[in-house]
């Protein structure tokens, strides 16, 4: 088997953020200071190892390290309460920054593999809730036997183009604060961020957002714009809350309303009136998509087996598993895989220890 340059396949993922771009973060957070062996590179390629390989916990992986001479050559991994330690400590802003450095690149490649084509321009938020057992991350309580964090994601329907990682206690509607930037874009959330003053503020803004009304909410009929009774969609347009709540909307919305199955009402609020009932119907349907990312995350990297228990650990453990997602993405881009990112990560979790070469790339579905 020939070698190329005898870069393992772990290398070459992680090629993108190694080198200058990581010492400069670590300048920036004094990331080494007092630091004698376990470094910050040795700590990030670490977690991204444990993420990818899905070790039990820091005992499995050192003893992965300590009786494989491949990665003995690219690791360094200490003892384990050593290495909890520096979870601990270390500044989770480092991996914060090398995420954020990732969503530049993955953004890049998706624009240059859709060149010619139509970008989509769809963005979808959700929250998901990830429980830890209240005895080992006390601070982070959210209910009585159990705490919590939870990741509130803006995802475009590729990969995570913004996180934020909070107490499990935070308000859902705050944690997406900043998510909304691009006019040019659709926002599709669900009801769980119901908020008409909100709304507000963002058609204000000129931003276009599809969501769930509540069962209960209150709103004035202004106009029916149209009836399908064929498909049975209700397309009108109204005015949210009531002047007696002083919670009343400023602006007119549209109500699209649909029946299930039982014959309950499923109900739709959006800003958007130039596009059709179905249309909006299916934009919604596209939230499906975090969903997935969501379900994809927990199943394949490891945040549900928690290997630190303060703030700062969760955070460093969750910003590592989604940097390993987006360097899959980028490879996928670079390839040109038409593979999907499931397949991909089990093609990689078993040859990471693998030297690069024309059999590797066949195996994802492009030859280099």
């Amino acid at each position: 088997m020939s070698r190329y340059n005898d870069r393992l396949v772990f290398s070459k993922i992680t090629e993108v953020i190694d080198g200058n771009l990581l010492r400069n973060y670590v300048k920036k957070y004094a990331g080494d200071y007092r630091t004698q062996h376990f470094d910050t590179r040795s700590h990030l390629l670490s977690m991204i190892y444990f993420n990818l390989k899905g070790n039990n916990g820091l005992r499995d992986l050192q003893t992965n390290v300590s009786n494989n001479t491949k990665l003995r050559r690219i690791l360094n991994v200490p003892s384990v309460s050593q290495f909890s330690r520096k979870n601990a400590s270390r500044d989770y802003r480092i991996f914060e920054d090398i995420f954020y450095f990732l969503v530049q690149v993955a953004a890049r490649k998706s624009k240059q593999s859709r060149c010619g084509s139509e970008i989509s321009t769809i963005k979808r938020i959700d929250s998901t809730i990830i429980n830890i057992a209240a005895k080992l991350a006390p601070s982070l309580k959210f209910e009585e036997n159990k705490s919590a964090i939870k990741i509130s994601t803006l995802f475009n329907g590729e990969f995570p183009e913004r996180v934020q990682i909070v107490k499990g206690t935070e308000n859902d509607r705050k944690c997406i604060e900043g998510f909304f930037e691009d006019t040019s874009a659709i926002y599709v959330f669900d009801r769980g961020y119901y908020d008409y003053k909100w709304y507000d503020s963002l058609t204000k803004q000129k931003i276009r957002f599809v969501t769930r009304s509540l069962d209960y909410a209150t709103m004035t009929e202004e106009k029916v714009l149209s009836v399908n009774l064929e498909k049975d969609i209700y397309d009108t347009k109204i005015i949210l809350g009531s002047t007696s709540s002083q919670n009343r909307t400023r602006y007119e919305y549209r109500e699209i309303m649909i029946f299930d199955k039982d014959e309950n009402p499923i109900t739709f609020i959006t800003n958007i009136f130039d596009m059709s009932a179905e249309e909006i119907m299916e934009l919604y349907r596209r939230r499906w998509d975090i969903e997935v990312f969501f379900k994809w995350l927990k199943q394949n990297m490891r945040i549900k087996k928690w290997i630190g228990h303060n703030e700062n650990a969760v955070k460093i453990q969750v910003y590592t598993a989604l940097i390993a997602y987006l360097l899959i993405y980028i490879l996928k881009k670079d390839i040109n895989s038409l593979l999907t990112m499931l397949t991909i990560t089990r093609i990689i979790c078993t040859n990471m220890l693998e030297y690069v070469d024309s059999t590797i790339y066949e195996f994802l579905g492009q030859s280099p």
